[in-house]
């Protein structure tokens, strides 16, 4: 499967097209190309970066090495965001995308929300390369455009504080890397790992949300599927209530939901 992907996109075949060219012989050049996409492969390099290009959500997003690669769970986080503004349609409703990354999330929902004019869409993203690749993501997929800001969300004062805050953190413990897959070694570090236990982020964004979240608003943040506990107390050293810890379609702790932040 993955040889496939490969040679059709150095042939830029589809799929149909490779099967129906199947016996084509092909010339030394084609054979040269192939075989250097198949040797990055080998060396573990990520088929996304490869490619450039990875489906989130039934969209190809263009990605590289200055972004996360968009995974199957965080569309689940989507899902979750969705059904709530699907609840609330009747209302404006401003969504701030913290850490952004390759805009997945964000892009996702205003292309989901586009013919919705109360759903206004924020992406914050520190990393410069990354809100180049966010930009090069709006334009090839929406028709309006979201808010970019290029800035560090621990630090940034935001003009005024969001309904929805949504987020794909970095949440990887530093004391397990050695034990990942190879692939996650091309990844961007920041925006995987935090910390030694993976909860620096948490512990620092929980601890300045109010400045971003309206009274009696809601947040969704992917996290590790073995952090669920330390969340939630994370959550109450904060004084945040009515904070509830979704599990994913595997049936493993992945969301960290808060429907309506710092009421009774």
């Amino acid at each position: 499967m993955e040889t496939q992907i490969l040679v059709s996109y150095s042939l830029n075949f589809t799929k149909t097209k490779l099967i129906s060219e199947s016996l084509r012989e092909l010339n030394e050049n084609e054979i040269n190309n192939i075989e250097k996409l198949i040797n990055r492969r080998l060396k573990h390099e990520p088929i996304a970066y490869i490619t450039n290009k990875k489906e989130f959500y039934g969209i190809d997003f263009y990605v590289d090495n200055s972004v996360l690669i968009p995974r199957a769970e965080t569309e689940e986080l989507v899902d979750v965001v969705k059904d709530y503004i699907k609840k609330n349609s009747k209302k404006n409703i401003s969504i701030c995308d913290i850490g952004a990354g390759s805009g997945n999330i964000s892009i996702t929902l205003k292309k989901l929300f586009e013919d919705f004019e109360n759903v206004d869409i924020t992406a914050i993203e520190i990393s410069g390369k990354a809100i180049e690749v966010i930009k090069k993501n709006e334009i090839n997929i929406l028709k309006e455009k979201i808010n970019i800001i290029n800035a560090d969300a621990l630090t940034f004062e935001p003009e005024k504080k969001f309904d929805v805050i949504v987020s794909n953190p970095p949440y990887v413990a530093l004391k397990d890397k050695n034990n990942l897959q190879k692939d996650l070694d091309f990844e961007p570090k920041k925006a995987l790992y935090s910390g030694y236990d993976g909860l620096d982020f948490y512990r620092k964004f929980l601890s300045v949300i109010d400045k971003y979240l309206k009274l009696g608003g809601a947040f969704f943040f992917e996290i590790g599927f073995n952090q669920g506990k330390e969340l939630l107390n994370i959550c109450e050293s904060f004084n945040i209530k009515n904070v509830e810890i979704k599990k994913d379609l595997s049936g493993k702790d992945r969301f960290l939901i808060c429907y309506d932040f710092m009421n009774k």
